[in-house]
């Protein structure tokens, strides 16, 4: 071999120093392919962030971020506060019940393909008596996308809303990037048949090990006034209302639920008509006292799993009791979509668990919304 010339040895001496330099960068997303998996090296976090009036927040930096896996707080090595590519599913219910609002519905979902932007790619399901994916494979045709819409759902049916998910799920399996379903739905999982059927422990079992982000949009049916049994948690439960007098209604803190109810007192065995003495052996006791009526709106009501599995899943949930803010709240969803934050950090051990994840910021008044858990296994 011929001896080196001194520029061709300065040329393969700066190659190998560029080269040492890329390995060892710290990572840094690309504008358009960000993928970083929990279970590999990098976890990926998305994260919206909301101020005390629930309006999204852009415009935080790198240092007003905090991350803690399993109450350790991390380094972060990846932060990005660009618009992100999705890949997602619209899950629509076709139940019965939803039937009269099928068109706000199918309006509402045509929203939110508009709101979609051209790097975005999306499917359309619909879940009745089958759970219905369409076009085969993911597109960013918007014009296809809303054929689907008017053409491809189904007709009135169950409620099968675990299969759905699940369907949803797989369908996003193999697809790089953020991956999201938007589930819609007035009531409970209904499946109608006998089965299998997937449960909410396999769906969100599946939704930490896959990393897919769930937003949820509930209809709760107003179930007639006559019928409907006073309840102190209402306001808990719709997170958009009707402007009043008194304004709009701010949407409760993420982790806001049902008060815990008061314990149940055990019932004294007494003798019937001698109240006070307790009975001896043989004696007849008095019966516990009756339960209380069933509601009878409680199967008019979204699925509260549902609300579980997005707020885990680092999505959100909104519950409507009036269907005409159906097209508001989906263009909403896709508007935050659009305006997460990426942060990632290295994994100390890839351990096989299932680790707990804390975001934080650094003021107070504002709420994260992100992934609560992520799996440190390789793939």
């Amino acid at each position: 071999m011929p001896p080196c010339s001194d520029e061709v040895l300065m040329t393969r001496v700066f190659l190998a120093v560029v080269i040492a330099a890329a390995v060892s960068a710290p990572v840094v997303p690309a504008a358009q392919d960000q993928t970083f998996r929990g279970g590999i090296h990098t976890v990926s976090v998305y994260a919206s962030v909301l101020d005390r009036a629930g309006r999204l927040v852009t415009d935080l930096t790198k240092d007003d971020f905090e991350v803690y896996d399993d109450g350790r707080r991390q380094e972060l090595a990846v932060f990005a506060n660009v618009n992100q590519p999705i890949t997602i599913v619209v899950m629509l219910d076709r139940s019965g019940s939803v039937s009269r609002h099928f068109a706000l519905v199918r309006n509402a979902a045509a929203a939110f393909v508009d709101n979609l932007n051209d790097t975005d790619r999306a499917r359309i399901g619909s879940f009745s008596n089958r759970v219905q994916v369409d076009p085969a494979g993911f597109t960013a045709d918007k014009e296809e996308l809303t054929r689907i819409l008017h053409e491809e759902l189904q007709n009135a049916g169950p409620t099968p809303l675990w299969n759905a998910a699940a369907v949803a799920m797989r369908a996003l399996n193999q697809e790089p990037g953020r991956r999201v379903i938007l589930m819609f739905t007035d009531g409970y999982d209904n499946p109608g048949g006998d089965g299998p059927n997937t449960t909410f422990l396999e769906v969100r079992d599946r939704a930490q090990a896959d990393e897919v982000m769930v937003y949820g949009i509930g209809l709760a049916d107003d179930c007639g006034a006559a019928n409907r049994m006073p309840s102190p948690f209402s306001s808990a439960r719709f997170q958009a209302r009707r402007p009043g007098r008194g304004g709009p209604m701010r949407r409760p803190p993420v982790g806001m639920g049902r008060p815990p109810r008061p314990p149940i007192p055990m019932p004294i065995p007494t003798i019937p008509g001698r109240p006070g003495r307790f009975p001896r052996p043989g004696e007849p006791l008095t019966r516990p006292p009756a339960s209380p009526p069933a509601d009878p709106c409680a199967g008019s009501r979204p699925d509260p799993a549902l609300r579980e599995l997005a707020i885990e899943s680092g999505g959100g949930y909104f519950e409507l009791r009036d269907a005409e803010y159906l097209g508001s709240t989906f263009a909403r969803v896709a508007d935050e979509l659009h305006q997460q934050y990426l942060l990632g950090f290295t994994a100390a051990a890839l351990d096989g668990k299932i680790h707990t994840l804390d975001v934080r910021v650094r003021d107070a008044g504002m709420t994260v919304r992100a992934r609560k858990t992520y799996l440190a296994q390789s793939k």
